[in-house]
């Protein structure tokens, strides 16, 4: 994986309430108060790392036409979000074990 530039992390406290976190390229705004939290972040870095990596505008183009398609569906279903949820949900159990979090969402996607 190449070095990317990291992104410009917010917290805010206008999210919507059915939302803890959103990646908008270059920023990830939280909702105040969740920005500590890795799994969350490791699920915003996921969409972060993919954005730039497939390009900025292509990505959010597709995420918006996918999620058209998956309208009724439940947001884990999206092509984009299963793999995000996956990722946070192994950082999930990284923490239950008692290890260090920061140094593998750092290593993963800035290193």
């Amino acid at each position: 994986m190449k070095k990317i530039v990291k992104p410009i992390e917010l917290e805010i406290p206008w999210l919507p309430k059915s939302i803890d976190a959103i990646t908008l390229w270059p920023f990830i705004f939280y909702r105040k108060g969740l920005a500590d939290n890795m799994p969350l972040r490791s699920h915003e870095y996921y969409h972060w790392y993919h954005a730039v990596k497939f390009g900025v505008v292509p990505w959010y183009l597709t995420y918006i036409f996918l999620k058209v398609l998956f309208f009724k569906k439940p947001i884990r279903e999206h092509p984009f979000e299963k793999p995000a949820y996956e990722e946070q949900a192994k950082v999930d159990q990284l923490i239950k074990s008692h290890k260090k979090t920061s140094d593998y969402l750092e290593q993963k996607y800035f290193v």
